[in-house]
């Protein structure tokens, strides 16, 4: 099969699965196709891909099997080689298993693990590809736009990389550009990672519980925005409105007028990173002071503004030479409904006051269930769960600890928790990380406990309940109003002869198919009787014409009536019912 009839059918596959054909068509898709497979060969994944159209590229040479420090990759787990095919892949493929490690849920913690040793650095795109890119966007070269714009990066990841440059007037800025080529590269990869995807659902159900499906969906979605960083502008917007009044918080200027989708230009940031300990004391600040204010400034994202830095490692962080907290890189935000920051809130204090039913009713609301699958071994978890910690003092517990312990719990029992509540539980993870790099004795249940009462509290406040209230009275009073209307419609449709009432019965399934079992007995019955009766009748008038004195017709007709009755028979013993 040539390399156009395996991309054809490749793609015949997905239009079949009702996925939308919109994909780019071209060699280079074929080219990618065989750079895939050939990886996931080498490192041990032939099973994979041993299904059309894939299999039909399988190199048919020898296997090479790599060797990594020192071992051959066969020798590595699956979940190691898993990694290092990602890796040997790129940019798609380490940024879907960076998403897919937000996913506890569905996802075995030995792969998260394994995802979290990902380094997301790439090599310096060339002057030339930055001048085009420039070109492009904005119909000007760099120098030309800027008194000054250094080609060599600050930072180069693997879908863009970062420069400095400076305004004209002096005004010092960074520009984020995105690398050439990569958003063609991911267009291909979403194609292939959605076949992977079915196939994998299709053919290995060991590893349909991982949803791969959902997965790439909800991959490609973030994917696409973070492909336009028009988004992350408006992310930094709204950061920036939030905190327009703090004082302990800066929040970096953007301008649009240097700003396209795949060009991003922000105020130069002359601060230091949050993990620096000696410029922290150079300014006056120790380690366990900008804990307590960074992490707090931080849980007030998450429960005052539901709005929240869904990365925050320290290369994200900085500290002005005033003191403020600076974030930085807005790509990746996270959004908290009020009604979830509540369902949380639930949760770590249920989780802090050693609360078994409150943690299950907590996780139940949390998953939108009125009941788990296996709940009495789900509330014996929680119990020693809970137990693990009831020995310890508040100052001795430690929160990335609790938080794997909910991931294990979450994909054991597949309690399926909304994807922005998943982030905040990594997130708070990460920035208690953050914070134990500062002050070795932070404790991250200890220092969130006042935001969540604080949470609860407004609750249940006057003002909240009043206006829970008067949203009451409101509905109560259109309801009234419009009660007389209704009425006179439910009259008027009666009197035409109009009114027509919807039920449905519940649980009767099996009755409806003994009584269709029973009816099709009868009329199996009824057309046996008609049978012999007929074909007796038949004997009697001595129909011709005749086979040794025997009237054919009614011959047969008694066989196919004894025929039918052995049938019915042995229907009838098959399902023991006689």
């Amino acid at each position: 099969m040539s390399r156009s009839a395996i991309l054809s059918e490749g793609l015949h596959i997905e239009q079949n699965v009702k996925e939308p054909a919109t994909y780019p068509v071209a060699s280079s898709l074929v080219g990618r196709y065989e750079k895939v497979i050939s990886t996931l060969v080498k490192y041990g994944f032939e099973d994979i891909i041993a299904h059309p159209p894939f299999n039909r590229l399988i190199p048919k040479s020898k296997k090479w099997i790599p060797v990594r420090r020192g071992r051959p990759v066969i020798e590595y787990t699956r979940y190691e080689r898993m990694r290092m095919v990602c890796e040997e892949l790129g940019t798609t493929f380490i940024k879907f298993a960076q998403l897919a490690a937000n996913r506890p849920d569905l996802l075995p913690e030995e792969l998260i693990a394994e995802i979290a040793c990902f380094q997301d650095q790439a090599p310096q795109v060339s002057e030339a590809e930055i001048r085009e890119v420039f070109l492009r966007e904005f119909g000007k070269a760099p120098e030309v736009m800027f008194e000054q714009f250094d080609y060599q990066s600050i930072a180069a990841a693997s879908m863009a990389q970062v420069h400095r440059a400076r305004l004209i007037g002096g005004k010092e800025v960074v520009l984020k550009v995105q690398r050439p080529g990569i958003k063609a590269t991911i267009e291909q990869d979403i194609v292939i990672l959605k076949q992977l995807a079915h196939l994998v659902e299709s053919y290995f159900p060991q590893y349909a519980a991982f949803q791969p499906v959902e997965l790439v969906t909800m991959f490609e979605n973030s994917i696409r925005k973070e492909l336009r960083f028009s988004v992350e502008a408006a992310n930094l917007m709204r950061f920036q409105q939030n905190f327009r009044l703090s004082k302990d918080i800066y929040v970096p200027d953007w301008y649009p007028e240097f700003s396209t989708d795949r060009v991003l230009c922000l105020e130069y940031i002359n601060g230091f990173k949050i993990n620096d300990l000696e410029a922290l004391k150079a300014i006056g600040l120790s380690g366990p002071e900008l804990a307590l204010k960074g992490i707090n400034l931080y849980y007030e994202q998450v429960f005052g503004h539901g709005f929240f830095h869904a990365d925050p490692h320290p290369g994200n962080i900085f500290v002005l030479p005033d003191q403020r907290v600076c974030f930085v890189d807005f790509g990746m935000m996270g959004i908290i409904l009020e009604s979830d920051q509540e369902l949380m809130s639930n949760l770590l204090l249920s989780i802090a006051e050693q609360s078994v039913e409150g943690v299950k009713k907590a996780l139940q609301a949390l998953a939108r269930v009125d009941q788990f699958e296996h709940e009495k071994d789900l509330e014996y978890d929680i119990v020693e769960f809970l137990t693990s910690y009831s020995e310890m003092s508040i100052d001795q517990i430690e929160g990335a600890e609790v938080m794997e312990g909910l991931n294990r719990m979450f994909f054991r029992y597949k309690i399926r928790i909304p994807a922005n509540l998943l982030l905040l539980l990594k997130a708070l993870v990460i920035i208690e990380g953050v914070g134990l790099m500062l002050d070795p004795k932070y404790n991250i249940i200890k220092n969130i406990e006042p935001f969540v009462r604080r949470l609860l509290a407004r609750q249940y406040s006057p003002q909240k309940l009043g206006r829970g209230m008067a949203k009451v009275l409101g509905d109560i009073t259109r309801m009234a109003l419009s009660l007389p209307e209704d009425v006179e419609d439910v009259f008027r449709k009666l009197r035409e002869g109009r009114l027509q009432i919807e039920f449905e019965h519940k649980g009767l399934e099996p009755l409806y198919h003994k009584m269709e079992t029973v009816s099709n007995r009868i009329a199996f019955t009824l057309l046996l009787t008609a049978l012999i009766i007929g074909s007796s009748l038949i004997v009697i008038a001595d129909v011709p014409p005749h086979v040794n004195h025997v009237p054919v017709l009614g011959f047969v007709g008694f066989i196919i009536a004894g025929l039918l009755a052995i049938r019915l028979i042995i229907s009838i013993l098959r399902h023991g019912n006689f």
